[in-house]
């Protein structure tokens, strides 16, 4: 085993000495519910984990189904105790029971094939909605950088790269020396740790944590919940880096004076929803105590399923009808609570509900840093996405589209529009007629 294996296996060597089995974690899964599992059988679901990381080999039949049902919600983790890290332990326990029970090849494709396909994907709408200036800027090594400040963006936010230059405005509004990072050469690695390719995980989501300490910067600022958790849980406390992490929005949080202090007073009037996750650090109460200091804006309480899951999609679109009772209960909610509009946390959610305004047009839906940016009197930045995924009229979306990809020196063809369509309109969300993206960049691809 390499160096890295060996401290992974302590962590949950140590997890496994401080459980007590009360079974509480268990108790507490909300995905453990939701796959049948008895819910009166938690010790022993919990014994079961604790001989398997002790003992490794293969999980036991029903400790499997609860670790193939984990969606990351951590409210594992806020139950326990004995305050230890149930997600990160639940993971990496994963992890070996794959590695112990497949063929390491097996893995190995499973993770390429899944990381070919978000790559193609996020090169694709990054290229259709980017200056190439500022996506090879994004692109350019992290190890090569220089500035106090790294903001590193992850993969999927690129598909909706308008809210990665929203946050570049408001980092540039309180005058920070920063610089940007992301895109598939710094991945973090998630699919290769999920399918228990461990090499090539070192490869790549080790070796990209190891590049944000080369860059010198002495605070990384993350964006994706994906990245935050993987880094927090897999490499942060596997060994302690040479520089702070933590999640844009908590970083913006502990400078809100400073961002008030450049807030224009004439701001629309708005009663705001936020489709709130936890899991991730004090992302929700930090994107609430931003929200509320924005001149004019009222936030609108409402009870929400926050705690299935970290994020939308990725794990949890395992729960498919889960995923979309939540969306359709938070949209009426809005609307039943006089809310005017809906604000996303992450890219994964705003990708998810984007599109409501096809269905619901009383409603915006924008994200929490097209909110902050235009307080400052910046952003702007057009949302493509949420036109592809609105349907409708395409005209603007495929001028810009076609404007974009020229300058990227990228072309689309009816292949990559099939896929394109797929990739928007399958994932669990509300949205519109998928026709009208097909129809419109599918004319696209046969001008190319």
């Amino acid at each position: 085993m390499s160096a890295y294996a060996d401290r992974l296996e302590a962590l949950v060597a140590e997890a496994a000495d401080r459980c007590t089995t009360c079974g509480k974690c268990f108790e507490a899964c909300p995905t453990a519910r939701e796959s049948g599992l008895d819910m009166g059988q938690a010790v022993q679901r919990v014994g079961e984990l604790v001989s398997l990381t002790r003992d490794g080999g293969a999980a036991a039949p029903l400790l499997d189904k609860w670790l193939s049902a984990c969606d990351g919600s951590a409210r594992c983790t806020a139950a326990c105790p004995e305050e230890i890290n149930v997600r990160q332990w639940v993971t990496i326990a994963k992890m070996k029971s794959l590695q112990a029970t497949r063929p390491v090849q097996e893995g190995a494709a499973n993770a390429a094939g899944r990381f070919r396909h978000m790559a193609q994907a996020v090169r694709l709408l990054a290229s259709m909605q980017l200056p190439s200036e500022t996506l090879k800027k994004i692109l350019a090594p992290a190890e090569r950088r220089t500035a106090d400040v790294l903001f590193y963006t992850g993969c999927n936010v690129l598909r909706t790269p308008h809210i990665v230059l929203n946050v570049m405005d408001i980092l540039d509004a309180l005058e920070l020396d920063f610089d940007v990072v992301g895109g598939t050469a710094h991945c973090c690695g998630v699919y290769q740790f999920q399918e228990a390719d461990l090499a090539t995980y070192e490869r790549m989501g080790h070796r990209t944590f190891q590049r944000f300490g080369q860059s010198g910067a002495s605070k990384v600022l993350t964006w994706c919940p994906t990245c935050t958790k993987n880094f927090d849980e897999l490499e942060k406390d596997v060994e302690e880096p040479s520089f702070d992490l933590g999640h844009v929005s908590e970083f913006l949080a502990a400078n809100l004076d400073a961002l008030k202090a450049r807030f224009t007073a004439e701001q629309p009037k708005r009663r705001v929803v936020i489709h709130e996750h936890l899991g991730i650090g004090a992302t929700v109460e930090s994107v609430r105590n931003l929200l509320r200091a924005v001149p004019n804006l009222e936030l609108v309480e409402l009870p929400q399923d926050s705690g299935f899951s970290y994020a939308c999609g990725g794990q949890a679109a395992k729960f498919k009808d889960r995923e979309q009772a939540i969306h359709r209960d938070l949209v009426r909610g809005a609307i039943d609570g006089g809310a005017d509009t809906i604000v996303t946390m992450y890219h994964s959610c705003h990708r998810a509900l984007s599109g409501a305004e096809a269905i619901y047009p009383s409603l915006k839906v924008v994200n929490f840093t097209d909110v902050l940016a235009e307080a400052l009197g910046r952003g702007g930045h057009p949302d493509y996405y949420q036109l592809y995924k609105r349907g409708g009229a395409m005209d603007e979306a495929v001028t810009a589209a076609r404007g974009f990809l020229e300058n990227n020196g990228v072309r689309i063809d009816e292949n990559a529009v099939k896929s394109l369509t797929a990739d928007i309109f399958n994932e669990t969300g509300v949205g519109g007629p998928r026709e009208a993206f097909a129809e419109a960049f599918g004319a696209l691809a046969r001008e190319g």
